[in-house]
């Protein structure tokens, strides 16, 4: 998923800078509708340094397959209606909503991802439930397994909110339901298994 997003961030880049090239061309040093615009005259030349990406690997967030079905929190007789999932499914457009759920989860997380837990070289897996509104909003957060260990679970929930809100939940995702349960095992800083 890390590659992904990469490819995704690269791609974005190149088409704000094609976009902000042809703007230029379009517009050229006059500007729009023959308005004088003002030059800047520089007499030193411009210097940029690049320096390569890091090769070393960062410690990274991902959301694997999730807990197994008898472990997603049941609704209570008081609750709304609930849809649980986990990423299992059959079904195209819920499938479809967890790929884009999950891609925009591990962005952000591995852009919040936690120093500390680096810097202490903590890894894990903590399985958790996310309860989303239809609008994405979070109204709950449960470690349901996993480690026990309190810096990966707080991580966990912190990450949850960082991330929030999460795209609306399509109608034909939550199959008449008020609420949707999302179920993933979020894998802080270990690698491919």
């Amino acid at each position: 998923m890390e590659d992904a997003a990469l490819v995704r961030d690269r791609l974005l880049m190149a088409i704000f800078v094609s976009a902000l090239v042809h703007l230029i061309v379009i517009f050229g040093p006059v500007g729009p509708a023959g308005l004088s615009v003002p030059r800047i005259e520089t007499r030193e030349p411009l210097e940029v340094t690049v320096q390569p990406a890091s090769t070393t690997r960062q410690p990274s967030l991902r959301l694997v397959t999730g807990a197994a079905r008898e472990s997603w929190p049941t609704p209570s007789a008081s609750s709304p209606r609930q849809r649980a999932v986990d990423g299992t499914t059959e079904d195209a457009p819920t499938a479809r909503y967890l790929r884009d759920w999950i891609v925009h989860t591990e962005t952000l997380g591995n852009r919040e991802y936690p120093r500390e837990l680096i810097e202490a070289g903590i890894t894990g897996r903590v399985v958790v439930a996310i309860t989303l509104t239809a609008d994405g909003e979070v109204v709950d957060t449960r470690i349901l397994g996993g480690s026990d260990h309190p810096a990966l679970q707080d991580a966990a929930r912190s990450l949850v909110q960082s991330a929030a809100p999460y795209p609306a939940v399509p109608p034909e995702v939550l199959q008449g339901n008020d609420e949707l349960i999302v179920t993933r095992t979020w894998s802080f800083g270990e690698g491919e298994r």
